[in-house]
């Protein structure tokens, strides 16, 4: 194959697609400024909710008790008395409102159990808070009851807690910063392949159809497969491109944001040669698959209006897989997934960010991806060479 040909094709699309303002600004921009800017408002907004729920939480009371007592030891509880306290909750003006029965504290002095009603608004986050606030204080308080219970009887409080379990998470820091990103990361960059080359796959041929150009370019002395790999290689770089500039944001953001969690322990030592070399050809195959698919609808296409409407199956394709698997861990992964298109992707990235990639499921893997993108360049260029020849006539 002519690759100075290839070559020369190549750079030339670049240079368009890269005077292009849209282009650049949605392959780089976007990922690098939107995703941690959205990450930040994200953070900021669940921050400033938690902090208003912990600051101020306005109960209303029907009943007394000396549980109410417990409760407002916490500065943050204030005791309303609104008119209509259930349209107060609804609207926001309360958290929560307890129901106390008549005879509450002598019932539970006679040792027997004290029935509490406590209504909250479970789309209201802040009422959601308060309702733990209130759960944590009746289980602290059922304690000293027991306690009392049980020093009257002179029992102590091993009589009814034979059993005390201590739990030791084994996953090393390493692994835990993997699993935060596995979560995350392989949804975004599988989205961000599929979606950063679809402006370029479109452009360069359903775009240059509909502005005349492709027939220049197939009528020039080169070959349509020289044409066909530099298209195909341009669109690769823009969804690779966009690919590590997505990467590379949600990870800043995870690890600086106001959403990081044990931001002192993150790290990306997770990372060895083998899984770092796992993600690349992961990310360069995955491209090349996308950017066949792109190429093949766009040259299907009449029109680049057209080639638009196509290009949302692929972002489907991407998307589906991502989020099927997105809540599974590796060691759940059915071994048919990595045979699957793009779930191959997928299940291969999330193990990559685990720190332990296994070579079986490498091997399939890859090695199927690569069949994929074989017919599927071998699909784009019979349908283009087809097209070249109509178009030539």
């Amino acid at each position: 194959m002519g690759w100075h040909v290839v070559w020369t094709v190549l750079k030339k699309e670049l240079m368009d697609l890269f005077r292009d303002r849209k282009a650049w600004m949605g392959t780089l921009l976007v990922p690098l400024l939107v995703i941690p800017f959205v990450f930040f408002l994200l953070g900021t907004s669940y921050s400033n909710v938690e902090k208003e729920a912990r600051e101020y939480i306005p109960l209303a009371v029907q009943g007394s008790s000396s549980l109410i007592t417990v409760l407002q030891k916490n500065p943050a509880v204030q005791i309303l008395e609104p008119s209509n306290p259930e349209q107060a909750l609804q609207a926001g003006q309360l958290r929560a409102i307890l129901t106390i029965p008549v005879g509450f504290d002598e019932e539970i002095a006679a040792g027997k159990t004290a029935q509490l009603s406590v209504a909250y608004d479970s789309t209201n986050q802040k009422s959601v808070y308060a309702r733990t606030l209130i759960e944590q204080t009746v289980e602290a308080y059922s304690k000293e009851v027991v306690a009392k219970r049980l020093n009257q009887a002179g029992l102590s409080e091993q009589t009814i807690q034979p059993i005390v379990s201590t739990f030791q998470n084994t996953a090393s820091e390493e692994r835990k910063s993997g699993g935060m990103l596995a979560g995350i990361i392989p949804l975004m960059l599988v989205v961000s392949l599929a979606s950063a080359g679809m402006a370029a796959a479109n452009d360069l041929v359903a775009g240059e159809k509909e502005r005349g150009t492709l027939e220049s370019l197939l009528t020039a002395p080169i070959a349509a497969q020289h044409i066909l790999t530099a298209k195909l290689l341009a669109v690769m770089t823009m969804s690779t491109m966009g690919a590590v500039a997505s990467l590379i944001s949600v990870t800043l953001a995870m690890r600086l944001g106001p959403m990081a969690t044990e931001g002192d322990h993150f790290t990306l030592a997770f990372f060895s040669p083998v899984t770092l070399l796992v993600l690349i050809v992961t990310i360069l195959l995955l491209a090349a698959l996308f950017a066949g698919l792109e190429l093949v609808l766009s040259t299907i296409a009449k029109s680049f209006k057209e080639g638009q409407t196509y290009m949302s199956a692929v972002l489907f394709l991407a998307m589906v897989p991502s989020y099927m698997l997105m809540p599974v861990s590796p060691v759940d992964i059915p071994a048919h997934y990595y045979v699957m298109p793009v779930f191959n992707g997928v299940a291969l990235s999330k193990e990559v960010f685990y720190g332990k990639v296994d070579p079986m499921h490498a091997l399939l893997g890859i090695g199927s991806l690569l069949v994929y993108v074989v017919f599927t360049i071998f699909l784009a260029s019979r349908i283009f060479r087809r097209e070249g020849a109509g178009l030539k006539h």
